[in-house]
């Protein structure tokens, strides 16, 4: 249901929102997307973020997923998009096909329901050359966030909350707005007349999220005020950039390949500070498998047990096999773990397997389906020919270009067959993303 209220806060200035959008450093020409669930938080930052890049020649185009949790779903999404085109911003809504099955099976879907939405949002940013994709994340989020994380028990890097930027699927994750509270977000609307949206779920006291939100009047009289809260969060984030400073020097030492395996030597693995051994393993782990989040702790301590004392094993886990090779640790994908198939149509990009980001380029209308060479259904004597050409411990982890009429092309060699070679400005590009960065780094 819309809703307006009257005024109870100072609204957020443009001069403070330029401030928070300086370390993102967008150049103009730039192409970013924004989350809008059409609640206060999400209008807000739409309304912002348009004004803001309206005077920079940078494009901005909204983003609305239909969970399909609530019968009304779609119908919000359609009633953000009226609000966004009366203003002549870009929005597309997003479906998520598995919505009505979760709630089905799962009294409380939320979970479930934010991967997807982010899934969804950074697909399509792959696929639509935008490069960061803004959320509405604010102050009494990040003060959730770090309750919720101190209950559970989290260390350094759980208590530090949530980071400015982070990386997911290649896509910048960008929240401006995490100094400034709800309210203020609320008072921008009021400012600009604009409605929003209120979502029954934040009434649901099954969310542990929720019960901390209505706590914080009890928490507060105890001393643990949002701002003071915020300051502690400041000091843990200040602690985790000084650990992730360690865990840099040590990871100079891996080595990728173009196929997104990586060696690290054991010496220098364990010549640091264990808590630095583990971040930086764990960063290796999440970054060859592709994963958005870190392996189980218990795991990544086993691991790296065998590593120090052994006996040595070999090992699958997080979706990644870790074997040694001489002196070195060999981290890969695990050929059981690759994603689905998918699509990449002309002028097109995708992220296959969250680790390689394809992008096509061509004059002439193509669409084939990505799949891993072990995957291709050609038998033909051409095509088993340029598949060995991939080595055969890496032809079930890297992907391949098929259509009706066989193997199409493998990125990795370079090889695309003759009609397509022949179609007009083709361009096959591809970037393993998993040497380059942490799925989940903070930037």
């Amino acid at each position: 249901m819309a809703r307006r209220q009257t005024a109870t806060a100072s609204s957020l200035s443009a001069t403070a929102f330029e401030a928070a959008m300086a370390p993102f450093r967008l150049a103009p020409g730039a192409r970013i997307a924004v989350a809008v669930s059409g609640g206060a938080d999400s209008m807000a930052l739409v309304r912002l973020l348009a004004a803001w890049a309206g005077t920079r020649a940078i494009d901005v185009h909204a983003l609305t997923v239909d969970h399909r949790l609530r019968d009304t779903a779609l119908l919000e999404a359609a009633q953000v998009g009226a609000w966004l085109g009366a203003m002549g911003i870009a929005h597309s809504i997003l479906r998520w096909d598995e919505g009505p099955d979760e709630r089905a099976r799962n009294r409380s879907p939320q979970n479930a329901a934010r991967t997807a939405r982010y899934r969804l949002m950074t697909d399509w940013c792959a696929s639509h050359a935008c490069s960061h994709l803004f959320v509405a994340h604010h102050a009494d989020d990040q003060v959730e966030t770090f309750l919720l994380r101190l209950a559970r028990g989290s260390g350094v890097d759980g208590l530090a909350a949530m980071a400015p930027a982070t990386l997911r699927g290649g896509i910048v994750m960008a929240r401006p707005l995490l100094a400034f509270p709800k309210d203020a977000l609320e008072q921008v609307c009021r400012d600009l007349g604009q409605p929003w949206l209120e979502d029954p779920s934040n009434a649901n006291t099954a969310s542990g999220r929720v019960r901390f939100r209505q706590a914080r009047d009890m928490l507060a009289r105890e001393g643990l005020t949002r701002e003071r809260i915020l300051a502690t969060v400041a000091h843990l984030q200040r602690a985790r950039a000084a650990l992730d400073h360690a865990v840099a020097g040590l990871l100079d030492h891996a080595e990728w390949d173009e196929f997104g395996a990586v060696r690290l030597p054991a010496a220098a693995l364990l010549s640091v500070p264990e808590e630095i051994g583990l971040r930086a393993l764990a960063r290796l782990l999440s970054a060859a498998s592709g994963e958005e989040f870190g392996p189980r702790f218990e795991t990544l301590e086993r691991l790296y047990r065998r590593t120090a004392v052994g006996p040595w094993r070999d090992a699958t886990l997080h979706g990644v096999q870790v074997s040694r090779d001489g002196a070195d640790l060999v981290i890969m994908r695990e050929a059981a773990q690759v994603g689905a198939d998918q699509t990449l149509a002309s002028n097109g990009s995708l992220v296959w397997d969250g680790r390689f980001k394809l992008t096509l380029t061509t004059q002439t209308p193509l669409s084939f389906t990505v799949s891993a060479c072990t995957a291709v259904r050609d038998t033909s004597e051409s095509a088993r020919s340029e598949l060995s050409r991939i080595p055969a411990r890496y032809r079930a982890v890297v992907p391949a270009l098929s259509d009706a009429h066989g193997l199409a092309a493998i990125p990795h060699t370079g090889y695309m067959r003759a009609d397509v070679a022949a179609c007009q400005g083709l361009s096959l590009a591809v970037t393993c993303l998993s040497s380059s960065r942490n799925p989940d780094a903070k930037l």
